[in-house]
């Protein structure tokens, strides 16, 4: 990919405790990603020789905030992008083969654009909200059960209220109990719809770095 989009106020909220050093990190890391669309290697040297910076605050960033898999180190919310970002490369490389959008009274056929971009729809529907949910919810040893989560997440259609329950566990991340270590397990939040418990009102406290 030459571009992707850049959510400034998400970014902001998760990176705020970085420096100046960690932020160059992490945005060299996210450029990778896009440029390479595919998992960064598990080899973290040659990474950091490949974003020009330095090898231990490239694997703190890694840890931090991608995940370790066996094809390498993927950043969810880049990885949804770029499936959509494929998936619409692919229908105009189709469209381009046949000369351009179809008539709109082309019919239905194997072939036929309209029904690639359905499966298209199909694939960017597998995408959801669920990785920045994950992504926002604090690290923490209660930070458990991500499959079965996504599982839930889905079946009841959590992307319909995405924003509130983001903005919901962004101001819980700063209250008194969860910054003492008492927030509860992900699927509990879920499960229990906190972010529709107004009395859940944040008290502020400065973070200690």
């Amino acid at each position: 990919m030459i571009w992707y989009k850049f959510h400034i106020g998400d970014y902001l909220t998760h990176t705020a405790h970085l420096n100046e050093y960690e932020d160059l990190v992490y945005r060299r890391l996210l450029d990778l990603s896009y440029m390479s669309e595919a998992p960064l290697s598990l080899d973290i040297k040659a990474v950091a020789r490949k974003v020009r910076l330095d090898v231990e605050p490239v694997e703190q960033i890694l840890n931090e905030f991608f995940e370790k898999t066996d094809e390498g180190y993927v950043n969810r919310r880049a990885q949804a992008e770029i499936v959509k970002y494929q998936a619409q490369a692919r229908n105009n490389r189709e469209l381009g083969l046949r000369g351009g959008r179809p008539k709109k009274t082309e019919s239905v056929t194997e072939n036929n654009p309209k029904k690639i971009q359905i499966q298209i729809k199909a694939i960017s529907s597998q995408a959801t909200r669920f990785a920045e949910f994950w992504e926002t919810w604090p690290a923490s040893k209660r930070k458990v059960g991500k499959a079965a989560c996504e599982a839930k997440w889905k079946r009841h259609n959590l992307d319909d209220v995405a924003d509130q329950i983001l903005m919901s566990v962004r101001n819980l991340k700063n209250s008194d109990q969860w910054l003492t270590g008492f927030e509860p397990a992900p699927m509990t939040y879920i499960n229990q719809r906190r972010w529709e418990d107004e009395s859940s009102s944040p008290t502020f406290t400065r973070r200690v770095i």
